[in-house]
């Protein structure tokens, strides 16, 4: 089984919104029922598991239905953790996805799920058009990156469902995203072509961006 985990129980604290990023409206229509209508329609997906702070369960649960909606943990691999262990004991791969990122295609969808007979971990990325600079504590520059070897990484991060269980399940440390887990186990991860329209919003203005994709 294909299973996809949509993370949506952050607080959203640079959104600086009413309520978290996740659940305003584009559209007439909540940021999370976007890649959630994705995943489920997708013909590869067998179940979508919704991860959503505790205030927002009964309301999640009545707006969307054909998921399972489940409560999440203090930090996002507290709630990725869960979602994992809310999977059906026959998952085979799993997609872990984050609510911000409303615009996820099918093509991104399926060419992760593809490379996953490759591959024990995948993920979308796109490439920095800037130059990136590392800089010290005093924000002086101490080295600059070539760019042609950095790349934004974007989600949905897939991964052989019991290889990214476990390694949440040992994970001493805090990271970030679900790629960094397995990073910290010296796993090789897989990069595939990601999309400039699967934004993800962080901020009030990255809701006038979402205009700019046709959906």
């Amino acid at each position: 089984m294909n299973i996809a985990i949509i993370l949506a129980a952050g607080s959203s604290n640079r959104f600086n919104g009413k309520k978290p990023k996740q659940f305003e409206y584009f559209n007439k229509k909540m940021i999370l029922e976007y890649s959630v209508d994705t995943f489920i329609n997708h013909p590869e997906i067998d179940e979508v598991i919704i991860v959503v702070k505790k205030s927002y369960l009964n309301e999640i649960e009545k707006s969307i239905k054909g998921c399972k909606i489940i409560q999440g943990g203090k930090k996002r691999q507290d709630s990725s953790l869960l979602g994992l262990m809310a999977c059906p004991t026959n998952t085979r791969n799993v997609l872990i996805h984050d609510a911000a990122r409303p615009f996820v295609s099918n093509t991104i969808i399926s060419n992760c799920i593809v490379e996953l007979k490759n591959s024990v971990a995948v993920c979308p990325a796109i490439p920095v058009n800037d130059t990136v600079a590392i800089i010290n504590s005093e924000n002086n520059i101490s080295s600059m990156l070539d760019r042609n070897f950095v790349y934004c990484l974007q989600t949905p991060q897939a991964f052989h469902y019991k290889i990214i269980f476990e390694c949440h399940k040992e994970l001493e440390k805090n990271v970030t995203d679900d790629i960094s887990v397995l990073q910290e186990f010296n796993y090789n991860c897989k990069l595939i072509k990601g999309s400039q329209q699967n934004l993800k919003v962080t901020y009030q203005d990255d809701l006038n961006k979402l205009s700019n994709f046709k959906i």
